[in-house]
């Protein structure tokens, strides 16, 4: 897995980057404590990462590419985690300034991917709303 992780990473930067404006990541400034993603918060947030990028890679595949949609599909991703695209770059530069544990939290993400890929998905009758048991419907 490591070595997958070797090649998302720079991938995942240079898409981000892309996006920045030049001298806009700071990577080299020391971060403010609270500006600091929490591992936790920063697995998750690259899980979604992942998922949301290989939605837009079939797009593109199928020729839907929407800049737009996708800025702002981005745009709802960090909002939903409250954090901030420049935030999001800039703790990926500061986490990856220790290559041992930023190994280790890529890690715990390729395996949550692993398993959310080998999870079934979920049965159309499981989506459905509950019915109410019959002694809470009202009597006529």
């Amino acid at each position: 897995m490591r070595h997958i992780a070797a090649f998302i990473i720079p991938g995942l930067l240079s898409v981000f980057l892309a996006c920045s404006s030049p001298g806009s990541t700071g990577e080299n400034a020391a971060l403010p404590a609270d500006s600091v993603i929490s591992e936790k918060k920063l697995m998750a947030l690259l899980v979604d990462v992942h998922l949301l990028e290989g939605g837009l890679m079939i797009q593109r595949n199928r020729g839907e590419q929407d800049s737009k949609w996708n800025q702002e599909a981005y745009r709802k991703l960090f909002r939903r985690y409250h954090v901030t695209r420049s935030q999001f770059i800039k703790n990926i530069a500061w986490y990856q300034k220790d290559p041992k544990n930023f190994t280790l939290i890529y890690d715990t993400v390729m395996q949550r991917l692993d398993r959310l890929r080998k999870t079934p998905p979920a049965k159309p009758n499981a989506l459905k709303k509950p019915k109410k048991p019959a002694s809470v419907l009202p009597h006529h």
